[in-house]
């Protein structure tokens, strides 16, 4: 059996830290990424650039202790005002344009500073603080658009990442998703989305652009629509809407801005209009689909959302959070309509039942556990039989199977009314991590940390077809 610690440690570090190359199924976890590197230094002569030289820095050693999120010493960086302003409690401005040896900012870089940043980390090189000293001697300049934007998306969304042709290693399936017409099936892979034929498993098309670790890809009701979110932990998030073609292509529609952290989970409403969101910031929105214009922002949860869930009226919405608890959200009032403490543990999934009164939510504690929508959230019933702990659930197009997957490398359906087991599908050698129905409800598709993919014909529960969603790797025999 899987301990929860270690599950949660997979859902919660692994799941957003991982790199291009993940451990072997019995390798120690988690592994910590390596640090992103800053750009090269501009040559002699040549001036600073914010984002193209400055940036990398604050990013690789600040940005992730002191964002909207987290202000270490109540100075936050998020926006390029606030940088220069500096810390609320603090004397002066961080930054003063043109006078180095004025700036706090670079006083608290030196070795010898007491306290030092950044904290707790080897000192920076010398050559990158001479660096921001010239910056700030030039005036420090901003070169993006105003400086109110989050310039830590802006660097994300600039930057060119480059997608192996072929992959050094598999990486974890944390999403996926049929295409409207079950002929192909989307994957989440290194900065890019895999599209990939269900017939023979070959590939059909590679989408770049994308976050190093897509968290979801969900479609539309209507098909028309398709929506990835994810983003790099204490950085940026971020959600891009696509509409998809006649043909089967996709067109990039606009990216809706999160934040300066990452986004695990996105869903459509039942009539396709509006789109929720939900990540490491602890805030659920909706958006207006057609045109990108927030409708709702709201701040009930302590601690990261993994999960956000449409009722079928999409009046509400349910969310999982590893704060420990899951709730349902009054969309049209942004008033907590329930709170479930049942789990007593991090929750990692949540979805409502074709009866609009029942939510279903599960977690860390190896069980499936459904709740009633009210003052008391009362439970009325828990199931599942799981040895690990439960990171996603999704419902049949018909909304009577309610399938799962699990830390114990299986996935599991249930009639979704009552709860009562349906089958076990087991043939994964590592965690599953996603799953998701074809659109006639026939086939289920799961995903794992391993980088496999498993398609299972639910009228027998037998395998159909195994994908390495790893483009150009071979596993070693």
């Amino acid at each position: 059996m899987i301990r929860p610690s270690a599950a949660r440690l997979a859902f919660t570090t692994l799941l957003i830290l991982a790199g291009p190359a993940p451990a072997a199924p019995d390798e120690p976890r988690p592994r910590a990424p390596e640090k992103p590197k800053a750009d090269a230094h501009p040559g002699p002569g040549k001036p600073v650039s914010f984002l193209r030289d400055v940036a990398p820095i604050l990013v690789r050693d600040c940005i992730a202790c002191h964002n909207a999120r987290k202000s270490e010493g109540k100075y936050a960086m998020t926006t390029f005002a606030q940088l220069l302003k500096g810390s609320k409690s603090g004397d002066g401005d961080a930054i003063v344009p043109g006078k180095p040896d004025d700036s706090n900012f670079i006083d608290v870089l030196l070795p010898d500073a007491e306290p030092r940043m950044p904290y707790k980390l080897d000192p920076l090189a010398t050559a990158d603080i001479e660096l921001l000293r010239k910056w700030i001697a030039e005036g420090a300049k901003y070169d993006g658009s105003s400086p109110g934007e989050d310039w830590a998306f802006v660097l994300h969304k600039t930057r060119a990442v480059t997608v192996p042709e072929s992959y050094p290693a598999a990486v974890p399936v944390t999403a996926l998703a049929f295409s409207p017409d079950g002929a192909r099936i989307a994957t989440s892979g290194y900065h890019e989305m895999i599209f990939w034929n269900v017939a023979d498993g070959t590939i059909a098309r590679r989408v770049a652009g994308l976050p190093e670790r897509t968290q979801t890809i969900a479609i539309s009701p209507d098909g028309k629509r398709l929506a990835t979110a994810g983003g790099d932990p204490g950085q940026y998030g971020i959600v891009r809407l696509w509409d998809v073609e006649a043909a089967g292509g996709l067109r990039p529609a606009r990216d809706l801005a999160e934040g300066s952290d990452v986004v695990f989970a996105a869903a459509f409403s039942p009539d396709g209009k509006a789109l929720a969101t939900a990540g490491a910031d602890r805030v659920v929105r909706v958006y207006e689909v057609e045109s990108g214009k927030p409708l709702v922002q709201s701040e009930d949860h302590a601690d990261w959302i993994f999960d956000v869930a449409f009722s079928p009226d999409g009046k509400q919405l349910a969310t999982a959070s590893r704060d420990k608890t899951a709730k349902v959200l009054q969309v049209a009032t942004k008033e907590s309509l329930a709170t479930f403490p049942g789990h007593t543990v991090p929750v990692y999934a949540a979805a409502f039942l074709p009866d609009g009164k029942t939510v279903v939510s599960a977690g860390e504690d190896n069980a499936i556990r459904a709740w009633t929508v009210g003052d008391e959230a009362k439970q009325v019933r828990q199931f599942g039989g799981f040895g690990g702990a439960v990171f996603r659930l999704r419902l049949s197009p018909d909304g009577k199977t309610l399938a799962a997957c699990s830390a114990d490398k299986t996935v599991r359906t249930f009639k979704a009314d009552t709860g009562a087991p349906l089958q076990t599908l087991k043939g994964h050698a590592d965690w599953v991590y996603s799953v998701a129905f074809s659109p006639d409800g026939k086939t289920l598709a799961s995903g794992s940390w391993d980088g496999e993919v498993r398609l299972w014909n639910l009228a027998d529960g037998k395998p159909v077809r195994t994908i390495l969603a790893a483009p150009g790797f071979k596993r070693a025999k």
